[in-house]
């Protein structure tokens, strides 16, 4: 099974999923960013270890907190120094990261047995080259492999190349190959940059331990190894190596070859260098050969660091200038002993007829690069959920990672990316996300400011930090001054609710309290919520505010306590309506209490209402309370409300009375005569001090309230008997107004009778064409007891009853139709012999009168018969006495 050794490893809690790591990647394909994190698959990864230093870089430089770091076999190596015979090859790149002579000494104080320098192995790959291509080998190009990150991404992307590679191993390999001649018991420890070698090691199983510069400076710091203050060291070589001490730099092995074989062309060695490699250069090198190119080279000097192996993921130094030098210097050096050079080409010459250097651990493993290629269709759905809809929205950014909008769209079909992580996808998903944010701004902005609840927000220290308009116009307070208003100030020195909330972010609700305003103080209901930060914390709270009379006036709206008539109402041509209805109109122009004195039925309310509505609190509430309607008990906490716990059965919270309801408007005490004589004390006292108590509390309500009294009976003789207190009677007779009962205006009956019938008809879904002459006159001949009400309900009667859009006198009720006959009864004697063919008797009505006139006539001989005695004058007409008893009443028989 195909499964390659790790070489980099991931801290998902550190990723910041910034792509960098797939921007660098030459392979692309072995990242997987589709999740919170980036990750990436093991076998695909060529182990170059780009992403590690992008992503340290992306951290600022701090390896700690980078989400990728390197894997060798440093703790391994560490643990077995002294327990086994291990053997450090150091990598040529080491001269510019350590001074090389003190690391030698270093690694020996470790407890190495020997060391020796890469660079002689780099030697003996560039003799095998040559040998190679000379006997013809090889086939050509050569592609060199000490990288084996390289010689992994030719594997896995251009599997027709691999019959390229050189078939000679990489120097350490080389070297590993002569050491193990010499002491083939030993562990091999390769002390260099590259993470990959660990990779070209399980392949070969020739060298033990893989162990980087920075894991190397770590175990010498761990064991307290001062670099500084060593000795210089000496490798055991057998011969020093000499121009291949440059092979880590770029173009390494090119110059070897030509300072050992001068009489190659430099033109057929290739020198390439970092991500042009992985970019175009095999894609064009494996056409060229297709092609049969003339400009093919004999070799390709391949590294995949930008500036070789001298700049790997594993080195300590990245100082490119100080690294250039110490390489060149030490070339110079060793290559400057002609005696030590002849020393190395006979140790090449020799070594190279006695060892077997060759290497065949190549794989194709190009099957495990395959991705689905989505269709058209299946692109353009991908493009659409990039939000990629036009085409200046293919920026081919990179931001991503890949290199085109097309690789990104690829790597999300095959599940290894998806679109949220699309830079255009990110900005158009701000761009909605901040038009929603403003749009939302806007609405909550709005909903706030056009709140009529006053709303205040304050600090973790109580004091007001935001507010509505509403609050302002409550409060009375200037935009500056409230800001930084305590809430104990703010609520006349107590805010326990505001303060436990603040403390232990329990909430509360509809809370009275009294607010210091600017001008005065306000009886107003809290209710408030916590403000909590991401620590769950409470961080500050929001405050609801909402005046009671404010509470009370939409309660009055709600529940109809709201004036509604006018004098334009009130119908009538009397004299005596006339005279009361100018006295209302100057009622209503102050504030002066007013008792209406009238019969039930006369319209009391309405003349109220139209005095409400023609003073200056037309736009306050209109409450009503009828004084005979409530228990004794009861008239109290009605009019006046009551606190919490007040009585057994009081409403948590308390209620308020009508008098808070009525606050900046007019109460109406009608049936005034009928309250109890305690209540009147406790009204007298309200009225004077235009303040009320609740029933249990001791808390002083002002209210600024107009009283409209009102009754059916005398209160002065109700004074007298001592039924109604006098100072209660004389503070609320100041306008005294007597409103006359329908029969004593009997012209206003038409005029009120046309009204009715108009405004009720479309209700019945009636249109009435015609009334009979003798209908008005029945309405004008009854006394009309119950007044207007009664009349009212009269036409709602005859509407209900009336056929073909007409009124006759059947429709009326029996003792309405029968006054005509009892009205002729008080102005005659009796009426006149009537023949039931005369013309009167003609139509239906007439004989309906006729019919009750004979009626009335029976009841009197009953009566006449039996001396006055109802019970048996109702035996003899075979009917109840309380029957007989209305009949006599509405036929108008006095016994």
């Amino acid at each position: 099974m195909y499964n390659l050794i790790e070489v980099i490893g991931i801290r998902v809690e550190n990723c910041t999923n910034c792509h960098q790591c797939i921007a660098v990647c030459p392979v692309k394909i072995c990242s997987d960013g589709s999740g919170d994190a980036v990750k990436f698959n093991n076998n695909l990864c060529i182990g170059c270890g780009r992403c590690i230093e992008a992503c340290i870089k992306s951290h600022g430089g701090v390896i700690e907190k980078s989400a990728r770091f390197a894997i060798d076999d440093a703790p391994q190596f560490a643990a077995n120094l002294h327990e086994k015979n291990i053997i450090a090859l150091i990598a040529p790149s080491a001269q510019g990261n350590f001074d090389l002579q003190k690391l030698i000494t270093a690694l020996k104080l470790l407890g190495v047995k020997e060391v020796f320098d890469v660079s002689l192995g780099a030697e003996i790959t560039v003799a095998c080259y040559h040998d190679a291509i000379q006997n013809k080998q090889v086939k050509t190009p050569l592609i060199a492999q000490p990288c084996p990150a390289v010689v992994k991404y030719i594997e896995l992307h251009h599997p027709h190349l691999i019959e390229y590679l050189a078939p000679v191993g990489s120097p350490v390999h080389n070297l590993a190959v002569y050491i193990k001649s010499l002491h083939p018991d030993a562990e091999l420890a390769f002390i260099s940059p590259c993470l990959a070698k660990r990779r070209e090691f399980q392949d070969s199983g020739l060298i033990k331990y893989n162990v980087i510069y920075q894991s190397i400076l770590k175990i010498l710091q761990d064991n307290n190894i001062d670099l500084d203050s060593l000795e210089d060291g000496q490798f055991d070589n057998i011969v020093p190596a000499g121009i291949a001490t440059k092979f880590s730099a770029p173009g390494g092995l090119k110059e070897s070859y030509l300072y050992h074989y001068p009489e190659t062309p430099a033109s057929s060695i290739a020198k390439i260098g970092g991500s042009v490699i992985y970019g175009d250069y095999l894609v064009e090198l494996e056409n060229s050969i297709e092609n049969g190119s003339s400009h093919l080279p004999l070799i390709v000097d391949i590294l995949s660091c930008e500036n070789g192996c001298n700049m790997g993921p594993g080195c300590i130094n990245k100082s490119l200038a100080k690294v250039e030098y110490s390489v060149n210097r030490r070339a110079e050096i060793e290559t400057g002993d002609e005696k030590t050079n002849q020393q190395l080409i006979d140790f090449l010459s020799d070594v190279t007829k006695k060892l077997d250097f060759q290497y065949q651990c190549y794989e194709d493993i190009s099957q495990h690069n395959q991705l689905r290629i989505p269709s058209d269709s299946e692109l353009q759905k991908i493009y659409i959920e990039m939000h990629k809809l036009e085409e200046k929205d293919f920026r081919n950014c990179a931001a991503c990672g890949y290199n085109s909008c097309y690789q990104m769209a690829l790597a999300v079909f095959n599940g290894l990316n998806k679109a949220q992580n699309c830079h255009l996808y990110q900005e158009k998903e701000l761009r909605i996300e901040q038009l929603a944010l403003r749009s939302l701004h806007y609405e909550l902005s709005n909903v706030f400011d056009t709140m009529s609840d006053g709303v205040i927000v304050l600090d973790n220290q109580g004091r007001v930090s935001q507010y509505n308009p509403a609050a302002l116009n409550i409060t009375g307070y200037s935009d500056d001054a409230l800001i930084g208003i305590h809430v104990v100030d703010l609520f006349s020195g107590k805010a326990p609710y505001t303060l436990k909330l603040l403390q232990t972010g329990q909430p509360f609700y509809d809370k009275e309290i009294l607010l210091d305003a600017k001008h005065r103080q306000i009886h107003a209901t809290a209710s408030g919520k916590p403000i909590f930060d991401e620590f769950n914390r409470v961080n500050g709270v929001t405050i609801i505010l909402r005046p009671i009379a404010q509470v009370h006036q939409l309660v009055n709206t709600l529940t109809g306590a709201q004036a509604s008539f006018t004098f334009d109402c009130i119908i009538g041509e009397d004299k005596q309506l006339k005279k009361s209805v100018k006295l209302g109109m100057m009622a209503g122009t102050n504030d002066s209490n007013v008792l209406l004195q009238a019969e039930s039925g006369t319209g009391k309310e309405v003349f109220a209402q139209a005095i409400h509505n023609h003073s200056l609190r037309k736009n306050g509430p209109f409450v009503a309370l009828n004084c005979a309607a409530l228990p004794r008990e009861l008239i109290s906490s009605e009019l006046f409300g009551y606190a919490e716990g007040a009585f057994t059965g009081a409403r948590r919270g308390g209620r308020p009375g009508k008098f808070e309801f009525a606050n900046g408007g007019t109460l109406l005490l009608d049936e005034i005569g009928d309250m109890p004589l305690e209540q009147q004390a406790t009204l007298l006292r309200a009225i004077q001090e235009k303040a009320i108590l609740r029933v249990g509390s001791n808390t002083l309500i002002k209210v600024d309230v107009r009283i409209i009294a009102a009754t059916n009976q005398d209160l002065l003789s109700l004074v007298e008997q001592g039924r109604f207190r006098a100072d209660l009677y004389y503070r609320l007779n100041v306008i005294n107004i007597f409103i006359s009962p329908l029969r004593e205006r009997r012209k206003d009956i038409e005029l009120l009778f046309q009204h009715f019938l108009k405004e009720m008809a479309p209700k019945f879904n009636r249109h009435i064409t015609r009334i009979e002459p003798t209908v008005i006159k029945c309405l004008e001949n009854y006394d009309w007891p119950g007044n207007v009400r009664e009349l009212q309900n009269v036409v709602e009667r005859i509407l209900l009853v009336a056929e073909n859009d007409q009124v006759t006198i059947e429709h009326l009720p029996r003792e309405i139709a029968s006054a005509a006959i009892g009205y002729a009864s008080k102005t005659r004697d009796s009426l006149p012999e009537v023949n039931i063919n005369t013309p009167i008797l003609s139509n239906r009505n007439a004989r309906k009168l006729y019919a009750l006139e004979q009626e009335k006539q029976r009841i009197i001989r009953a009566l006449n018969m039996h001396g006055g005695n109802v019970t048996q004058a109702s035996v003899e007409l075979d009917i109840s006495r309380n029957t007989l008893y209305r009949k006599m009443k509405t036929l108008n028989i006095r016994n």
